[in-house]
């Protein structure tokens, strides 16, 4: 468990799904993309943290699928910070639809820096929100 997660609602669409009616495995990696964008860029910044609006880049992805996601019932993705490094960030995600795991992810992020596109360091204010999301 953890100290606190994100919940993201995304809804899906007709189009997510594959031939067998899931939703196709790309498109549930577009939705945990979908739901991490809206917590670093538009959550963190109504809390007055606007430096994550900055260009990050996934070097890892790993995603486990649980069971098929159908395209009739929203998605919810749980989301809490797994890791902090020096410019780099862990994340891990939970996908429930209908109550039960549909997926659980991870991702690793680094932040780069606008001008140059190199690794930044994580500032003090985005570490502090990134521990505040911190699994136990």
């Amino acid at each position: 468990m953890t100290a606190q997660e994100f919940k993201a609602n995304v809804p899906l669409r007709w189009s997510d799904q594959d031939i067998n009616g899931h939703v196709n495995n790309a498109k549930i990696v577009t939705a945990i993309e979908e739901s991490r964008i809206f917590w670093l860029n538009k959550e963190a910044a109504t809390k007055g943290l606007t430096s994550f609006n900055v260009p990050k880049v996934v070097v890892s992805l790993e995603v486990q699928y649980k069971r098929p996601v159908s395209g009739v019932d929203d998605l919810t993705i749980y989301i809490c910070t797994e890791k902090i490094g020096n410019t780099s960030f862990t994340l891990r995600y939970r996908g429930e639809q209908d109550g039960k795991v549909a997926f659980i992810a991870r991702t690793v992020l680094v932040t780069l820096d606008r001008e140059t596109q190199r690794p930044r360091r994580l500032d003090e204010k985005e570490i502090a929100y990134l521990r505040s999301y911190t699994a136990e």
